[in-house]
């Protein structure tokens, strides 16, 4: 399996969108203070981690955050080329000599859930049986992925809320104070500082990280799909030129395949 590192473009795109939020703010103000307000920041981050850990456990807001780590990572896009070639090749092995004699082909599988698949093929003669055995080790092996999801999807809800709850407060908190004007409103603009945070957060780091984990989770299902079709075809002792048409066809219509490149067809 080829994967590589990235350069932090999800990084610079981040520090991007905080210039073009908070840069006419430095250009009218000259100072950055007028943008700092720990007690909002506070009551923002404060509050949506609570509440997360509220309706999700904390070992799950742990395991979310610690995802993102998958977002300086890419596969190789050609990968899903190579998985498709390796399920043809053993096609090809298994309707010359049967589906036993993959056992000795399982050395240079690399792809964790193309060698899983191929164990349980090998385990289960039943082909309604082993699909839906297939199918149940997917959804296994990607339910976290969905709830990581889930859980920044609410994340990007909370902090919004938060960030208005933090801005009434502060409010309150001038309106009980007698003190000159000038005060009152430098006041008033820390106050909204904390709507500024809630809303910024939620639509510049929350909902867009929600979004990147549910592509990348898509592109993994997708993945699997292409593996489970293809193991599926091979236990039901399908030619190797059968299982390569089928995924050509698949992989056109999803438009993975290009530069003319297609799923070399097995003799």
């Amino acid at each position: 399996m080829k994967i590589f590192k990235i350069k932090p473009e999800i990084l610079f795109l981040l520090l991007i969108g905080m210039c073009a939020i908070f840069a006419p703010v430095l250009i009218k103000t000259k100072s950055i203070g007028a943008l700092i307000a720990p007690h909002a920041l506070l009551i923002v981050i404060g509050g949506t981690l609570c509440a997360g850990c509220i309706g999700f456990s904390t070992k799950e807001i742990f395991r979310a955050f610690v995802s993102l780590k998958s977002l300086f990572f890419k596969k190789d896009r050609e990968e899903i080329l190579y998985i498709a070639d390796e399920l043809v090749e053993m096609a090809k092995i298994s309707r010359a000599n049967g589906v036993l004699a993959l056992r000795e082909y399982r050395d240079y599988i690399r792809h964790p859930f193309l060698l899983n698949a191929l164990n349980c093929a090998l385990e289960e003669n039943d082909t309604k049986t082993l699909e839906e055995n297939l199918r149940l080790m997917s959804f296994l092996e990607n339910k976290n992925d969905f709830k990581n999801v889930e859980i920044f999807e609410e994340l990007g809800g909370y902090a919004p809320t938060f960030g208005i709850l933090g801005a009434i407060i502060g409010l309150i908190q001038i309106s009980t104070v007698n003190t000159q004007p000038q005060a009152l409103l430098s006041g008033i603009a820390t106050a909204f500082i904390a709507t500024v945070y809630g809303v910024g957060s939620a639509n510049l780091i929350f909902l867009p990280v929600a979004q990147k984990l549910k592509n990348m989770l898509e592109e993994k299902l997708f993945e699997h799909e292409v593996i489970i079709s293809g193991i599926l075809d091979i236990a039901n002792m399908q030619s190797s030129v059968v299982v390569s048409e089928k995924l050509n066809k698949i992989l056109v219509k999803n438009e993975i395949q290009n530069k003319g490149r297609v799923i070399p067809f097995a003799a």
